[in-house]
Order: structure tokens, then C-alpha cells, then sequence
């Protein structure tokens, strides 16, 4: 039995990243106390730990994209509210997927199913904070009241600050194909019982059942434009890069920008520094890049990570206003010792920017992509 197509190891982008906010409400949970507004928290042990969910990033990476120029999904008025489903014209219906969206309608109700859910190429964790809350609130007052002679609304809000990380792993091989790319579907064989179907050579997605007959289904994907799934993914490399925070930004204006990124490409669904420390822990008064362990997580995923001849494709991005590498005092990387120079070098720690531009050099090199200006807004 074969139905799968010919099996080669999928390929992605894995990016873990910490962010600092200096002092937020970052994400809304529920309450049972009158005016107060709480921040979502998980519990270990006997600390509470504030986080934003997933839904709220891929919200914020959403607005985040529409900020820069790209022309998202519109929300449609239903129950429950949807996207438009079409992965083909709008870069987040590809990216973050949907399910039951009416799907562009191709003729065919078979297809119009397939095509009516599409699972993310984006698969992200919460945006978790790595310090406890410290039962910190905020004091304010909703003073519209006064223009009719009431009194002012006082009300409480949960504050927080602290480091918080999150990680992503964004399957390549799926932007711009798929489902909600399905052009048609066809059987490739039919098979009189479950012995035959077992048997069968022949490359196939699913099966479907006509009395006493197995008809093995292949999809017909619409062929994929490399140019503009290049530009997809630069987009939400552009989102990542330049996160803007969705809700609560009037009062708790906040950066979700990296400030201390590990990005590697990938062989399968691999996530290497999902739990790592990407900070040294035991030096509670600095921020020091945490280089040995990155070191040590590199060498255990190694065969996992894609090369370009003896360098391996796993970046660190820091920000050196706010970063700084071991014994250094906020020194740039050039200006390091010689052995943390050293470690840097083996584990290809880089500024943000250039940590960047490393990142959109394998994008290029997934999608054969040439080095040349590439339209940066293409959706189509």
C-alpha cells in the first residue's frame, strides 16, 4: 500500500524568541471580582505565571501583517464569524488556516469539502512570561461618568513585566499548497475488497467507499507559484520582526519585537530550543545569553537542522542594547573575549538584523528563490 506521495523529509523555519515588557497587562482573563481586569496565568507549583494565549499572537501577527501592507482575510458576519477561506487570494486564510469557511467554490462539492478546512502552517505556543506575577495592580478611574453627573467608575487592573518567550514552527513545504488548493480530485484505482486496497501500488490521499468498491482518491493541487509563497513567508518573517500588540495598546502600549531570537531550518516538525533557556539563569542581575546550553542544543539536533555545505542553518539574534554575551559588559560581538568570540562563532550569533537576513537567505533558498528584489506585497 502506498498513500502517501514519495516521502522526503518535510522542511520548516523553528523560531524561539523572548520578548521584555517593561510593564503590561498583556492578555485578558476571566474574573470574578466586579472591575477588575485580570491577565490570564497558569499555575506551577505555588506561583502564577501570565501568558497571552496563541489566538491573541496570531491575532496580533494578523494585524501585524494588514499594518504592513498585506491585504488579509475579511471577517464575515455568521455564527460563529469566519474568514473568507481562500488561501489562494489572502496570505493569512494560507498561513493560519480555518475550518468550514466556504471555500472558494470550485465547481465541484467534493473538492468545495476538501477545500473547507485548511490546516496553520503556523504552530505556536503562548506567549509565556519566565517570572511569577508579583500581585501587582493598577488603579484608574472611567471618568466619562462625570459629563452626565455621575460619579467616576473606579477599576483595577493586573499589571505585569518581565521576560515572557514564545516559539513557532512554520511549515515551508505547505505555503501556497495543500488543502484550499484542491484544483480537482481523481481515482487512481478501484479495488473489489480490503485485501486489493491493501496491496495497491498506486499514490493515493484517501479512500472512498461505493458499495463493495474502494476507489483510491488522489488531490489535484493548483501548481504553486514559489515567487509569491516566497513572499508569504517573508511576510510573516516581516510580522514576526515588527509584532504589534492587538487590544489593550491605548493604556499598555507594549513591544513584542525579538529581543533575543534562536531560528534554525529544519528537517520535519522539529523545534529544538522549544524549552531551552535561552538565557543564563543564574545571573539573575543580567541578561546574558545563555551560549552554552544554545551550544548543546545544537549538536543534540544537529541531523535535524538543514546545512549549506559545514555551516549549519541556526542563527541567534540579540539586541545589543539590551542583550549582552558572557563576561562581556553590553559589548558587540566583535569587541567580545576570544572564547566567547569563539562559542559565538560556532553557534552563528548575530544582531537582529543580520539574524534576519539570514533567515529570508534560506526562505530564498527553499523556494529557489534568486537574490533579487522580490515584490514584497504580492498575494497572488
Amino acid at each position: 500500500m502506498n498513500n502517501t506521495a514519495t516521502l522526503r523529509p518535510s522542511k520548516g523555519l523553528a523560531i524561539t524568541y523572548l520578548v521584555r515588557l517593561s510593564i503590561a497587562s498583556p492578555s485578558g482573563g476571566r474574573s470574578e471580582i466586579e472591575n477588575l481586569n485580570v491577565i490570564k496565568k497558569i499555575r506551577e507549583g505555588f506561583f502564577d505565571y501570565p501568558y497571552a494565549s496563541s489566538q491573541a499572537m496570531k491575532r496580533a501577527l494578523r494585524d501585524t501583517l494588514k499594518g504592513l501592507g498585506y491585504s488579509v482575510s475579511p471577517i464575515i458576519s455568521s455564527s460563529p464569524a469566519r474568514t473568507a477561506g481562500d488561501p489562494i487570494k489572502y496570505v493569512d486564510d494560507d498561513l493560519f488556516g480555518y475550518m468550514e469557511a466556504g471555500s472558494k467554490k470550485t465547481g465541484n462539492s467534493e473538492v468545495d469539502k476538501l477545500n473547507g478546512i485548511r490546516k496553520a502552517v503556523v504552530s505556536m505556543t503562548p506567549l509565556l512570561s519566565l517570572r511569577e506575577f508579583q500581585d501587582n495592580v493598577d488603579f484608574g478611574a472611567n471618568m466619562m461618568g462625570l459629563q452626565t453627573g455621575s460619579n467616576p467608575m473606579p477599576y483595577e487592573t493586573e499589571v505585569h513585566r518581565g521576560w515572557y518567550r514564545i516559539s513557532l514552527y512554520i511549515e515551508l513545504d505547505r505555503i501556497g499548497t495543500g488543502d484550499g488548493f484542491i484544483a480537482d480530485i481523481k481515482s487512481v484505482d478501484e479495488k473489489e475488497n480490503l485485501d486489493e486496497l491493501l496491496k495497491s501500488e498506486e499514490e493515493y490521499d484517501f479512500v472512498q467507499v461505493n458499495g463493495s468498491k474502494y476507489f483510491l482518491m488522489k488531490k489535484i493541487f493548483s501548481r504553486r507559484d514559489n515567487t509569491i509563497a516566497y513572499n508569504r513567508a517573508k511576510a510573516l518573517l516581516d510580522s514576526i520582526r515588527f509584532l504589534a500588540p492587538s487590544g489593550r495598546s491605548s493604556n499598555w502600549l507594549i513591544d513584542l519585537t525579538p529581543k533575543l531570537m534562536v531560528a534554525a531550518y529544519v528537517k520535519g516538525a522539529r523545534t529544538p530550543f522549544l524549552e531551552t533557556p535561552l538565557l543564563d539563569e543564574k545571573q539573575k542581575d543580567k541578561n546574558v545569553i545563555n551560549l552554552a546550553t544554545i551550544q548543546t542544543v545544537k549538536e543534540t539536533f544537529a541531523d535535524g537542522i538543514e546545512s549549506n555545505g559545514d555551516n549549519v542553518c541556526l542563527v541567534v539574534g540579540y539586541r545589543e542594547d539590551l542583550i549582552q554575551l558572557p563576561t562581556d559588559s553590553l559589548k558587540p560581538i566583535d569587541k567580545a573575549t576570544a572564547e566567547t568570540k569563539d562559542l559565538a562563532n560556532k553557534i552563528n550569533v548575530q544582531t537582529m538584523k543580520i539574524a534576519f537576513e539570514t533567515i529570508d537567505g534560506w526562505l530564498k533558498q527553499h523556494f529557489n528563490i534568486q537574490d533579487q528584489k522580490t515584490s514584497s506585497t504580492s498575494q497572488t
